[in-house]
């Protein structure tokens, strides 16, 4: 094995042993646990009315997921556009510099040009 190999797996079992023997960061873990727990229930508390079924609430939920899901996808169609529509702009930019380039070098080119000619007649 490489040097830098071994050295990056002693760090990375370090680290895992030092996290492992971690109370607070334990602790850490069981509180965001029982928080996301307590989440949960008041979400589901709140697609569960006292009259309906678990159906309906299931039906809720799937409904519920499906409509965020609808508005993920939209929101990176947006940002997708959004990219886009700067990469665009910095390509038309771009393309718009090289050819304001090719002019000035086409220009220079005919007066490289009409040097030679008039060169080219006095010489004979």
């Amino acid at each position: 094995m490489k040097t830098k190999t071994l050295i990056e797996l002693l760090t990375l079992s370090s680290n895992m042993y030092l996290i492992a023997k971690d109370d607070d960061f334990w602790k850490r873990v069981s509180e965001m646990t029982e928080k996301g727990r307590k989440t949960i229930n008041k979400v589901m508390d709140e697609f569960a009315d006292e009259e309906s079924e678990e159906n309906s609430m299931l039906q809720k939920l799937i409904s519920k997921a499906k409509q965020a899901h609808e508005e993920l996808e939209q929101k990176m169609e947006e940002v997708a556009v959004k990219a886009y529509k700067k990469m665009r702009i910095a390509h038309t930019d771009e393309i718009k510099k090289l050819e304001t380039e090719m002019e000035l070098l086409k220009k220079q080119l005919a007066l490289a040009e009409a040097r030679i000619i008039i060169i080219e007649q006095r010489k004979s």
